[in-house]
């Protein structure tokens, strides 16, 4: 499966605007970040963000056929808006919860997409790919890491949660890629994980390698952090940046 991270930012993009912090004074052009989405083999789109129509210019938007959005936040979902006029193209198929749905339903025109709602744990077949919504403890019943199997290969993206239930846990164990929360260095905060956190996570779920996503203001430079996180977890916890691609 091929990853392209198309932005890596939590709910604002780095660097902040006004702000001389250290982070968002970097010249790297790794900190400079938009907000998160993937796009996995050129078809799957796994949130649409505000920044969705900037990501689109650089790639060939026709080939994307469905979406998969893990939650309502505007950060994950204000993109429909634009997803939904690529001229030429046809229609892009919207898979979300129910839950989900009836939260944003207004904020966009259904019509344009084709929609398939899934429920919770259940198994959707898209060309040779499995893709499960799992429930992650974020909004009330509504936010979901999206679950990819392939080929004996298992990826887990979950952008936003402060904790993942038992049945979670149970079905991403020894998952081949955690792309995970990493809005917090180490602040506690009542949504979401920390990164400190994540690391003992996905050392207890015994992943192969974890990405963390959806990086926050309360951070560190790139430089600087991919050192912090893999002294405390190890050389298979890295730092995505937006445009990075990775196969797995």
């Amino acid at each position: 499966m091929k990853i392209l991270f198309l932005g890596t930012s939590a709910g604002w993009p780095l660097p902040r605007l006004g702000c001389k912090c250290e982070l968002c004074s970097s010249k790297d052009f790794k900190d400079i970040r938009t907000r998160t989405s993937i796009l996995l083999n050129g078809t799957l789109l796994l949130d649409v963000g505000p920044d969705t129509y900037h990501h689109l210019v650089n790639i060939d938007s026709k080939k994307i056929k469905y979406a998969a959005i893990t939650h309502e936040h505007p950060d994950h979902t204000s993109g429909l808006w634009d997803l939904g006029h690529i001229y030429n193209s046809k229609k892009i198929t919207i898979i979300i919860n129910p839950n989900t749905f009836k939260k944003i339903r207004n904020l966009f025109f259904p019509n344009e997409y084709k929609i398939i709602k899934v429920e919770k744990n259940e198994i959707l077949k898209l060309n040779g790919l499995n893709l499960t919504l799992l429930p992650v403890k974020h909004t009330k019943d509504s936010s979901f890491g999206i679950l990819i199997e392939s080929r004996n290969k298992k990826i887990f993206y979950a952008p936003d949660f402060k904790s993942l239930p038992p049945l979670t846990k149970n079905k991403i164990k020894n998952a081949n890629l955690l792309l995970i929360d990493g809005s917090e260095l180490k602040i506690k905060t009542p949504t979401h994980i920390s990164i400190e956190e994540g690391i003992k996570l996905a050392k207890s779920l015994k992943a192969k390698k974890t990405y963390f996503v959806h990086l926050g203001h309360r951070t560190l430079p790139y430089k600087e952090l991919s050192t912090h996180v893999q002294s405390l977890g190890g050389k298979n916890f890295k730092l995505p940046y937006d445009g990075l691609e990775i196969e797995v």
